[in-house]
């Protein structure tokens, strides 16, 4: 039986960023006629209203007709107005075209929204509706944006920073030798098994009260000087008391929609628990509990249920009392792997 996960949300970005040329300070305006820009705003994406599945990307020609030109490596629009900062997504595989996210806010947006079919939409809300490649390549737009907007000025000294080469790094304007990089923040995520091989710890942090009785796998940040496996056994016994041995690391997933606007790497294990005694740390997790596999499979497969409260449903859980997490997530997964193997997942090894 496949022991393997299978691409996650966010994960099948076709655009090749591998791109030495954005070090050009007037690449901007070299690439303008072959480019495409996507327009984010607080965690929101630009969608054609028509649809409701589409990103809307402006060409040349409509930026153009928008009062926007290319100059160095900002599009510029009237004296009066602040320029805008392009940051550089990457170029398309097969049509090479550049692509470029516009981060907006307040009256910037309105040329872009104004008599256009097109609605802001939460990134979050989108993950059900998108193409696999778009909802990758509006994912990185969206983490790209909020890491500029969150680091406007130098960690060092306090001075304003600027984007540099195409949005890969600020820059601080005070000391030009000190830049800041996007950075992403690994979060290990576990679905632990029991001493017999059975059951499945799965448990629901106080964050998550609010969305209803949904269960998970455990989950913790990395620390720094951490491995991945020692922040597995630590989080596990944090969270759940439970003392954990072997760790198998499976895959992972971007997950650009994480806590306070960061961008995650959500970083896939299975780990076995030498001990099933729990001890829940109650000021960090609401509930923690062992679920035998019968259970879990049932609830694999109820997780799609339009009554599902991650997708907007009543929280109607009927003959089981919980639901997990839909299948954009990568704890979907290892739930599902997980409960795919019937004598256990550290059996055959």
């Amino acid at each position: 039986m496949d022991r393997s996960l299978t691409p996650q949300a966010f994960a099948s970005n076709n655009l090749d960023r591998s791109i030495t040329d954005r070090r050009n300070k007037e690449f901007l305006t070299i690439s303008f006629p072959q480019s495409l820009f996507l327009v984010v705003s607080n965690g929101k994406v630009l969608i054609s209203k028509t649809t409701g599945t589409e990103l809307r990307w402006f060409n040349a020609n409509e930026i153009s007709s928008l009062g926007y030109k290319p100059k160095s490596d900002v599009l510029q629009r009237r004296a009066d107005e602040r320029d805008l900062n392009p940051y550089l997504l990457g170029q398309g595989q097969d049509t090479k075209e550049w692509k470029y996210v516009l981060s907006l806010n307040g009256d910037q947006l309105n040329p872009f929204t104004a008599g256009q079919d097109v609605e802001l939409v939460d990134l979050r809300s989108l993950m059900a509706d998108l193409s696999v490649g778009d909802l990758a390549v509006a994912g990185h737009a969206v983490a790209l944006s909020q890491w500029h907007q969150n680091h406007l000025h130098c960690g060092k000294c306090g001075a304003r920073t600027m984007p540099i080469e195409g949005g890969s790094k600020r820059q601080c304007t005070d000391d030009p030798s000190h830049r800041e990089y996007p950075r992403t923040d690994p979060v290990a995520i576990m679905l632990v098994e029991s001493v017999d091989g059975q059951s499945a710890l799965l448990g629901r942090p106080r964050s998550l009260t609010r969305r209803g009785p949904v269960l998970t796998c455990l989950s913790g940040f990395i620390e720094q000087g951490e491995s991945i496996e020692e922040a597995v056994r630590r989080e596990v016994r944090e969270e759940a008391g439970v003392p954990v041995g072997a760790v198998h690391i499976l895959g992972s997933q971007p997950w650009p929609v994480g806590r306070g606007g960061s961008c995650e790497l959500m970083i896939g294990c299975v780990a076995k628990a030498t001990s099933d005694e729990l001890h829940v740390d109650k000021t960090e997790m609401d509930e923690v509990r062992w679920i035998q596999r019968d259970r879990v499979l049932r609830v694999v497969q109820a997780s799609s249920s339009s009554d599902n409260p991650l997708l907007g449903g009543s929280a109607n859980v009927g003959t089981d009392d919980f639901y997990i997490p839909p299948p954009w997530a990568i704890a979907h997964h290892l739930i599902k792997l997980w409960a795919d193997q019937p004598s256990g997942w550290f059996s055959k090894l």
